[in-house]
């Protein structure tokens, strides 16, 4: 029983790492609202859309890969991502 509690706890950690509800393309330089629209095509989700109202990736389904999502924008060229719930 307490084997599948902590595999139930460590598989609700990892896939809530890795899953959000809204990410952008930002870093010390600002947000790169181009960059956010494409990875937002490639690593939104089924249910992402560019733009939300902060000119975010927005998922309502929490479907965000944001591990995904931040590697797109370092190939972009912008340093990083920031994703929230």
């Amino acid at each position: 029983m307490r084997a599948a509690i902590l595999t139930t706890a460590i598989f609700a950690l990892v896939t809530g790492a890795l899953a959000g509800l809204n990410c952008k393309c930002q870093d010390s330089r600002g947000q790169f609202n181009d960059a956010t629209e494409y990875c937002c095509g490639q690593d939104g989700g089924a249910l992402g859309y560019y733009p939300g109202p902060n000119h975010q990736c927005a998922n309502p389904a929490n479907g965000i890969d944001s591990g995904a999502f931040d590697q797109c924008c370092r190939a972009l060229g912008v340093d990083g991502s920031f994703c929230w719930a």
